[in-house]
């Protein structure tokens, strides 16, 4: 409670601050965090959370959904812009400042259930065709371990080519999250029945953070900062959540 009056007091100072920068969400279309509506409209559990910062802190601002290098480009580029979900990594956050968890996306390796692997552990998917998306982390992350292109790796540019090789037999694991995989495969009229978690990835970072450059401002960074607190505080950022399914 001490914690909500400071947030409110201090969120009645703002209108003297004389900060008027309207400031940008930006995120890719990934239902069901953030993407567009059948009337073109920003939705999804995050663009909530957004909205809620937004009538909390009083302060001005719009949520756009594009391609995720556009979104990424306007976050370095612009001080005024605000990534809505980006994984957090150590090497992220010499650069960038995280404002705190928007939420958690465990990764795991996705297979056909009518296939069966024997998976200790990401060494022994080694033994078979894995598959991301080209440019994510997740790239770097296998990568990292010892993944090549030349032998088991297998990298595609959008989700939709992801799941059509997995359908058709031209890849054998998928590395992604849980949380996406029916509305993505439902859209795609691909039988999200037919898959299942082979294996749980601890190692991969799950937290997605709300990012932005250096120069964003930074009084405007802490109203958001404890803005989000204050929302998880409050239980409506788990109510949201709930929502949608994402606890």
């Amino acid at each position: 409670m001490r914690f909500a009056f400071l947030f409110v007091f201090f969120v009645a100072l703002i209108p003297f601050s004389g900060h008027t920068t309207v400031i940008r969400f930006v995120a890719e279309d990934l239902p069901p965090y953030h993407y567009l509506d059948k009337h073109g409209k920003p939705a999804g559990a995050l663009v909530e959370i957004a909205q809620q910062l937004l009538k909390q802190t009083r302060l001005q601002g719009h949520i756009e959904i594009m391609p995720m290098a556009r979104a990424l480009h306007e976050m370095q580029a612009r001080d005024n812009t605000l990534l809505l979900s980006w994984l957090k990594t150590p090497e992220r956050a010499k650069k960038y400042r995280f404002l705190g968890v928007m939420c958690h996306a465990q990764a795991y390796l996705i297979g056909l259930k009518e296939r069966t692997f024997s998976l200790q552990d990401l060494e022994s998917a080694r033994q078979h065709r894995v598959s991301t998306i080209r440019g994510y982390y997740s790239e770097r992350f296998l990568r990292a371990a010892g993944f090549s292109e030349d032998h088991e790796l297998v990298l595609v540019s959008h989700y939709q080519t992801l799941w059509h090789m997995l359908f058709k037999g031209r890849t054998d694991l998928v590395l992604t999250n849980a949380q996406t995989i029916n509305k993505e495969l439902n859209a795609l009229g691909l039988p999200a029945e037919q898959v299942e978690r082979k294996m749980v990835v601890p190692a991969f970072p799950s937290e997605l953070h709300l990012a932005t450059n250096l120069d964003f401002n930074q009084q405007q960074a802490d109203l958001l900062m404890n803005a989000l607190a204050h929302l998880k505080e409050s239980g409506k950022y788990q109510q949201i959540l709930a929502q949608w399914q994402l606890n």
